[in-house]
């Protein structure tokens, strides 16, 4: 016997890259399923153009009232890992989460992933003239920061976009 609870949206964990092909098997198979995905420029030696890429990579959400019988028809299908949960206990994600995501993804034509920084967190410059500098965050504000790095016991700021920095873990 097949117990289904009220509907809810819960996270799908995939094969690395394997995002579209879950979704479009997920779609076939009848289920609700949401990828968000968000647009860019690839970053090739000799060109550049826009790309889609997932917001969340490795991951999509599916929306269901969970059974047994509908757990196993999502984990048996190609390049699923697992669904995200507590030991092997899905874990429902709130609506409100997902529409945020949706609503946040069609009213903003820049929205990417972030890695949130902080005040007087070290970061490593990723890309631009300044790739390879080491500094720490000094101020933040809209999509640009400060990143101030010491040389001879003095301090040097430059502006930089929030997508040119990472944290930066010693070792």
């Amino acid at each position: 016997m097949s117990r289904s609870k009220e509907p809810a949206w819960y996270a799908v964990h995939t094969r690395s890259r394997h995002e579209r092909k879950v979704l479009s098997e997920l779609e076939r198979q009848s289920f609700e399923a949401f990828l968000p995905e968000y647009r860019t420029w690839s970053r090739r030696k000799d060109r550049r153009k826009r790309i889609t890429k997932p917001l969340f990579p490795g991951y999509l959400f599916v929306h269901i009232g969970m059974s047994p019988a509908l757990r196993l028809a999502i984990l048996q299908t190609a390049s699923v890992v697992r669904l995200v949960g507590i030991g092997h206990e899905p874990v429902p994600v709130p609506d409100r989460e997902v529409e945020s995501i949706k609503i946040l993804l069609q009213g903003s034509a820049d929205a990417q992933p972030a890695a949130p920084l902080k005040i007087g967190q070290r970061v490593q410059v990723m890309e631009g003239p300044l790739s390879g500098v080491i500094g720490v965050i000094e101020q933040s504000a809209s999509r640009r920061i400060v990143v101030s790095v010491d040389l001879l016991g003095r301090a040097v700021a430059a502006s930089l976009e929030t997508e040119a920095v990472v944290p930066y873990l010693d070792g």
